[in-house]
């Protein structure tokens, strides 16, 4: 336990001091988002139909998704690309684990500059939003879900190194497949296979005070643990292979 908390604590300090370095990034990522939401918003909104409260959430969960699906596979072709990656298959902790805390504390950092500007939408547009302490651990099982995703695409980076295509392409996918833009109830294929439709379907739901079923909630946690175990199993069988076969540490 407590080196699960040195990992974890020596992953934040570093993402807060690459925030206190760079801020300027994060200055213009906040208007990005913010220009970017608004453009949802305008896109997939009928101008003479006010959306209802919840209907946000999904840009907010594909956002999320966006980012905690590529943050991985970014990650090692940075280390690749600057020369560090021996570095990290040398430390005491495992490559998984390091990907692992690294994926939370991008969440945390996120979800500040989320907040900021979803509070700036609402009040600056008038973007109708209501929100529910309930919806946090659907939150989090559903990004443990697309953290086993973000392995499957690491394990890929591993052998092909580049990979940040397959991760955009992907990523927009899940935007106009996955349900984001859709009302509550409307549930397509996609709902039953991915845990970023469920996510966000219960989280309206609970946001909008209608009812989830226990069929709901064990549909998300089966989805989520067979991505995370997936996902694991094939990290560590590729990692497996490459300390016979060797894994391609250039660029």
């Amino acid at each position: 336990m407590r080196n699960i908390r040195r990992q974890f604590a020596a992953e934040l300090r570093k993402y807060y001091l690459e925030v206190k370095c760079y801020y300027p990034d994060h200055i213009v990522n906040l208007v990005v988002l913010f220009i970017m939401f608004s453009g949802f918003f305008k896109l997939f909104t009928n101008s003479d139909v006010i959306p209802d409260s919840a209907y946000y959430i999904g840009f907010v969960y594909w956002f999320y998704a966006n980012g905690i699906i590529g943050e991985s596979s970014v990650s090692i072709s940075t280390e690749k690309q600057s020369g560090t990656f021996e570095q990290l298959l040398i430390k005491p902790s495992s490559l998984s684990s390091i990907l692992f805390y690294r994926s939370a504390c991008w969440l945390l950092f996120q979800s500040a500059e989320i907040a900021v500007v979803m509070l700036a939408l609402h009040m600056i547009l008038s973007v109708p939003m209501s929100f529910s302490l309930l919806i946090i651990p659907v939150f989090i099982i559903t990004m443990l879900g697309l953290i086993g995703i973000s392995y499957l695409l690491s394990a890929l980076t591993l052998v092909f190194t580049k990979t940040a295509s397959f991760t955009t392409i992907f990523s927009y996918l899940l935007l106009f497949f996955s349900g984001v833009a859709e009302g509550v109830g409307e549930r397509g294929a996609a709902y039953y296979l991915l845990p970023l439709s469920q996510g966000i379907d219960i989280s309206r739901r609970i946001i909008l005070k209608l009812d989830v079923t226990v069929l709901d909630i064990g549909l998300l946690v089966f989805n989520t643990i067979v991505y995370l175990l997936l996902g694991i199993v094939v990290f560590h069988s590729i990692m497996k292979s490459g300390r016979k076969k060797g894994i391609s540490m250039e660029y």
